[in-house]
């Protein structure tokens, strides 16, 4: 065989190897949110992260996109509550599948690489899961605490039902992101009653602040009665205060008074003298009893008061002023005889 013949042999060969390789080689394009499931003669051989796969002459493998964004279950349900209330809800369960190779690898040898196969599993497990949170809630307790609710369904979810068993979201190897309730819908019957309740609520709540504002009025009146009573008080002491005073002090003036008139006879004479005119000025003529002190007398009578004698004791009980006795006119000079 000369040389051109063998060189067409040549490249008849490599063209022949270059379409096997090309028939048979294997090229994935893995985009972000996936991971690749390589296998090989039906057992997985590795995991492919996000890139270009690409193997020659591989007629017995093959990669199988896995998805493993977060993806959104919604259930609606007919449960019953703790307190015998049937009643229709709605959830809403983000997951998404986990990302470790052994978990991949695990995940699609029991699952595969479908998402409607794992989504079908999840559903059941989402409706048990449903199903046990509603018992351990009344109705109203269901609708005022939708947290706690959704709280008890991803508990169920995640957590493992006894020693040695694993929890739903780890026999789908998956990670439960977050639960929601989404709606409770309740009879009109019910719905009534919780209107009714809602009402009376209202109500109590006005009536207790009522009972705060009067409460608080009364505490406020109250105090401020103490305060006046307290004022009152202090203005009483010191009007009590000032008459004590004034009384300590004219007693003082008095004493003196005493002490200067009997050390001095004449001092003493001329206020009986003063008092004398003071009472005579309105020209009238007073008869006084002779075992009177006259100083005493007069001296009350110009202040104001009266002293009643006792003649048979001596002493002199005061009283309230008294008007004097009617005075005697006196008589008209009978005429000089011539």
């Amino acid at each position: 065989m000369n040389i051109a013949g063998r060189t067409v042999a040549i490249v008849f060969v490599l063209l022949i190897i270059i379409g096997l390789g090309a028939a048979t080689a294997r090229f994935v394009q893995v985009d972000e949110g996936q991971r690749g499931v390589i296998i090989t003669s039906g057992a997985v051989e590795g995991i492919q992260e996000p890139g270009v796969f690409f193997r020659p002459f591989a007629p017995l493998t093959r990669v199988e996109i896995l998805n493993v964004r977060r993806q959104t279950r919604q259930i609606s349900q007919n449960v019953a509550s703790s307190d015998k209330q049937l009643y229709d809800i709605d959830i809403q369960v983000d997951y998404s599948r986990k990302t470790d190779p052994e978990s991949i690898r695990q995940m699609y040898g029991r699952l595969g690489a479908s998402d409607e196969s794992l989504n079908l599993q999840l559903d059941g497990f989402i409706s048990d899961a449903l199903k046990s949170a509603s018992t351990g809630f009344t109705l109203d307790q269901a609708l005022s605490d939708r947290g706690g609710f959704a709280q008890r369904i991803r508990n169920n979810l995640t957590t493992a039902p006894g020693q040695g068993q694993e929890s739903p979201a780890d026999q789908l190897f998956v990670v439960i992101e977050a639960v929601k309730v989404l709606d409770i819908k309740v009879s009109d019957d019910y719905a009534r009653l919780l209107s009714e309740k809602a009402n009376l609520e209202v109500q109590i709540e006005t009536e207790e602040r009522r009972r705060q504002q009067i409460e608080a009025q009364q505490a406020n009146n109250l105090f401020q009665a103490e305060q006046e009573a307290k004022v009152a008080l202090t203005q009483e002491k010191g009007r009590t205060a000032a008459a004590l005073e004034a009384a300590s002090r004219e007693a003082q003036v008095r004493a003196i008074q005493g002490r200067y008139w009997r050390e001095n006879p004449e001092l003493f004479d001329l206020r009986t003298r003063e008092l004398m005119v003071e009472m005579l000025k309105n020209g009238n003529i007073w008869f006084i009893d002779p075992n009177t002190n006259l100083t005493l007398l007069l001296n009350q009578m110009a202040t104001g008061t009266t002293v009643i004698p006792n003649p048979s004791s001596g002493q002199r009980t005061p009283s309230q002023p008294e008007a004097p006795a009617a005075p005697v006119t006196p008589a008209e000079p009978a005429p000089a005889t011539p």
